[in-house]
């Protein structure tokens, strides 16, 4: 007697520009769902931050890939990672979260690939937009077009953060939305608390032109000794005066004297700092322009 196939897994890709805010949705879901989820975290950056926030909380099985963007330079290494989830995990729900450059398009390409038929099932096609810096992202001179090609490749846009813009600036985000991808469904968010689940294929079309990806620059460290007050107020000042360049997202874990590791997030020019409830080891990755990792090396007084 023959055995049936295994069931695809159900799968969700998950994207978004650089601090959007994919990993509290993906952490929403967690809370939401409960064990039986799986992720696949591919970062720009060397020092992987998204997949120890996300294992912090427990009950999750966290596949890393850091160090290149998984529709790039880290593409031929996804249908294996994948394989190895479905076959050695068997999640009942997969979550793609890919850098924040990474083509919608491209991963979808590689996601429903023949090769994976029998492992995944992409059920859905999620992108995150933050409300409070879409409208100077959105403009295709100042990114290339892979940050519409998310958008437009969606079966559903999470418009998030909409606590912290106004009703105006709320509606010429959705006008402009519907500009790049007429018909785009959209949802509200604030913390990206996702309501119901999203549909399932109804991407809009593909771009017909694409712009080469921007000269985006990444810097990561570890820093060494502990931080004092003084110290890291310095820290967050000298970083939002552009003393390391121009920082689109950061995010790492600062050892501050007294108090462990403090979880930095920096997003539209605010850097915010949370405690971290289990062991990390320090990690600071910033991502934008004109980095200056010398400097930022010299900071914390050593090499990286």
């Amino acid at each position: 007697m023959t055995s049936s196939p295994p069931i695809p897994v159900a799968t969700w890709l998950v994207s978004g520009f650089l601090g959007a805010g994919k990993t509290t949705f993906i952490l929403d879901q967690l809370q939401r769902k409960g064990a039986g989820i799986a992720v696949l975290v591919n970062e720009f950056g060397e020092l992987g931050i998204d997949g120890a926030l996300i294992r912090e909380k427990g009950g999750i099985d966290v596949v890393e890939m850091p160090g290149g963007c998984i529709c790039c330079s880290q593409k031929d290494g996804v249908a294996e990672s994948i394989r190895l989830i479905a076959s050695q995990l068997k999640p009942k729900l997969l979550l793609v979260e890919p850098s924040g450059i990474a083509e919608t398009s491209e991963l979808i390409g590689l996601l429903a690939a023949p090769a994976l038929a029998e492992v995944i099932r992409l059920d859905a096609a999620i992108t995150v937009v933050d409300a409070e810096t879409f409208l100077e992202y959105s403009e295709p001179e100042l990114f290339g077009t892979f940050f519409l090609d998310q958008i437009l490749h969606a079966d559903l846009v999470l418009v998030n953060k909409t606590d912290l813009v106004d009703a105006d600036q709320l509606s010429a985000v959705e006008r402009r939305i519907a500009e790049i991808a007429p018909g785009a469904m959209l949802q509200r968010t604030a913390f990206c608390r996702m309501e119901g689940e999203p549909p399932k294929g109804s991407r809009l079309p593909a771009v017909a032109e694409r712009s080469p990806l921007p000269p985006m620059e990444c810097v990561s460290v570890s820093p060494g000794a502990e931080l004092t007050e003084p110290e890291l107020e310095r820290f967050l000042e000298w970083l939002s005066r552009g003393g390391f360049g121009r920082v689109l997202r950061g995010k790492g874990f600062l050892p501050v004297l007294g108090q462990g590791c403090l979880n930095l997030q920096v997003v539209s020019g605010r850097s915010m700092l949370t405690p971290i409830l289990t062991e990390a080891s320090p990690r600071l990755t910033l991502i934008g322009y004109d980095l200056d990792g010398a400097a930022l090396r010299a900071f914390f007084g050593r090499s990286a």
